[in-house]
């Protein structure tokens, strides 16, 4: 099986790649009836139709986030310095477990405080396999696209859904 991360050809039902330790099990997904090299999996994340992220700085507040994702109908904001280097991200998940669960007023806590530091990113050049892997794995509706380590973009589940679908 080749790893989506790195391309290394591993020994098929091996559980990490030999390269980079990627976890590949339950990555066989000719068991499922997918093309593994099917031109929709192998496109590079650049291809699809990236969305503009929304970005404030660490120091904002919650209340500045939900305001902003809610004007923008976006289910996150990303963290950046001054820079636009990525340091975070806030989800539509993050208020209902950091905030309205543990009965925090959002106007009171900063972005720094309940954001997800060092969130996982992609690069224009990874396959959309290698994103849907890591939305799977990880549990991800939103993953940042990075040059270094600036925020450029972002990718959403509803965006793979529509290239999947078309």
């Amino acid at each position: 099986m080749r790893c989506p991360a790195c391309d290394r050809d591993n020994l098929p039902g091996a559980e990490l790649c030999e390269e980079c330790g990627l976890d590949l099990a339950g990555l066989d997904v000719k068991a499922w009836g997918v093309d593994p090299d099917d031109p929709v999996l192998t496109a590079p994340v650049s291809s699809l139709p990236l969305k503009q992220p929304l970005a404030l700085p660490p120091s904002a507040t919650a209340a500045e986030a939900i305001a902003l994702m809610a004007d923008r109908h976006e289910g996150c904001v990303f963290a950046t310095d001054e820079r636009g280097r990525l340091l975070g991200v806030f989800t539509e998940r993050d208020v209902a477990s950091r905030i309205a669960a543990a009965g925090k007023d959002p106007s009171r806590v900063r972005l720094e405080q309940v954001m997800t530091r060092h969130p996982a990113a992609l690069h224009g050049t990874d396959p959309l396999a290698w994103a849907l892997h890591r939305m799977g794995v990880d549990g991800h509706r939103h993953l940042p696209v990075v040059e270094g380590e600036r925020l450029v973009a972002f990718l959403s589940i509803r965006t793979v859904l529509r290239a999947l679908l078309d």
